[in-house]
């Protein structure tokens, strides 16, 4: 039921975490900057001990506080940007079928599947216990204890759902969350797998579709439905968002981010990043210049 980190190093600062039905831990001292901008289609449980942390989502930045559990829908990029301390963090990664099944007010749900980051307003004298508990089972590979974990984890986010929660990251605007079943689920997850693991290939709706082994027109509903977008239209998003961190940290041509970035022509590319970020790959490379 949990397997180790599949990285797809399909570029140096981006990749993607896939992981199976189920949950999946991990446990380490947090480094800024050590990690690359990574993506999964799991909801990620993060609890800090004795350290903060700056988040980057897709360029927004969110604070993380220790000694809270922090929850949210790891699609969109993202990676530790500073840690204030030395200490740790745990995490649980929770594939999106498990997660859909747990009794959670409806309210909560929704800003999570619609893009907010929600902690906890309330600690529990046993929360750490629960994180040191989880760091010491990280190994544990049964499917017995793999279930007890999803259950324990299940608790935990169900009590913090009804007791006391707040948004650190509003949810997107235009995103309408959407609860739907769990093989529409499993489908969805291969759907974002499949494109961030090949979208810098001239790939297409009709190769999404096929390897999540679901109809071109249902690829694009679920798609609507859940991140509030069409295939082709997030295809196209996830290779913007890779242009805009070389544009940012390397010195490579805008030509050259534009090929490595999945983009089949100079002109397309300069479109799509027009109408997604307001300026020209040149202006928003000399605007982070100027920043830094």
């Amino acid at each position: 039921m949990r397997r180790d980190l599949d990285a797809q190093n399909a570029i140096d600062d981006y990749h993607l975490i896939t992981q199976g039905r189920g949950i999946f831990l991990q446990h380490h001292v947090p480094n800024a900057m050590e990690e690359p901008y990574h993506a999964h289609p799991s909801i990620e449980v993060n609890f800090l001990q004795d350290c903060d942390m700056d988040y980057s989502f897709g360029g927004r930045t969110i604070s993380l506080q220790r000694d809270r559990f922090c929850i949210f829908w790891a699609a969109q990029p993202h990676r530790v940007l500073n840690v204030c301390g030395v200490g740790k963090i745990t995490n649980a990664y929770v594939s999106l079928e498990e997660f859909w099944s747990w009794p959670l007010p409806k309210d909560f749900v929704d800003a999570i599947i619609a893009g907010g980051v929600a902690v906890g307003t309330k600690t529990l004298p046993d929360d750490a216990l629960l994180a040191e508990r989880f760091a010491l089972e990280v190994d544990v590979n049964t499917d017995q204890m793999s279930r007890l974990h999803c259950l324990e984890l299940q608790s935990r986010i169900t009590r913090l759902a009804l007791t006391g929660w707040e948004l650190i990251a509003p949810p997107r605007p235009d995103t309408e969350a959407v609860r739907i079943g769990g093989n529409a689920i499993v489908h969805f997850e291969k759907i974002l797998r499949f494109i961030a693991t090949h979208y810098t290939e001239a790939i297409t709706l009709g190769d999404v579709a096929k390897a999540a082994g679901v109809s071109e027109n249902y690829a694009n509903t679920l798609s609507k439905k859940i991140i509030g977008t069409t295939v082709k239209a997030h295809i196209t998003n996830v290779r913007v968002f890779r242009a805009r961190m070389l544009l940012a940290e390397t010195d490579d041509k805008i030509i050259s981010i534009a090929l490595d970035s999945g983009f089949r022509s100079l002109s397309s590319f300069y479109d799509a990043f027009h109408r997604l970020v307001g300026t020209s790959p040149a202006d928003f490379r000399l605007q982070v210049q100027q920043r830094s």
